[in-house]
């Protein structure tokens, strides 16, 4: 498989919840970039271009609570799945680019 990302990614050490099918399921995220999120569940299985929401407290913006990170499946492998988002807005995109920065900054 070809390396398909454009933006550069952060390990994520913390759970969220992903809106599929109109229920909210408590996941693990295994990393989050400013394009996407590799979302870890072995019980939540999406298919491939599913629309999804996942629900992150970005640390940058906390006191915001979860934001909603709309997006579409990508790729579905056995441990999870890659989530790709839609547009998001300058708080969000502020508080993605934010988590990244800093996480690299620490390696």
């Amino acid at each position: 498989m070809s390396e398909k990302r454009f933006f550069e990614r952060a390990e994520f050490d913390g759970e969220a919840e992903i809106e599929l099918r109109g229920a909210r399921h408590r996941v693990s995220l295994r990393d989050l970039s400013v394009g996407g999120a590799y979302v870890l569940s072995s019980t939540v299985v999406p298919s491939h271009d599913e629309a999804v929401t996942l629900h992150v407290v970005l640390p940058a913006i906390a006191e915001k609570g979860p934001r909603p990170l709309r997006g579409w499946v990508r790729w579905v492998r056995a441990d999870g799945f890659g989530v790709q988002f839609g547009p998001t807005g300058a708080l969000d995109t502020y508080g993605l680019a934010a988590y990244v920065a800093k996480a690299k900054a620490h390696i």
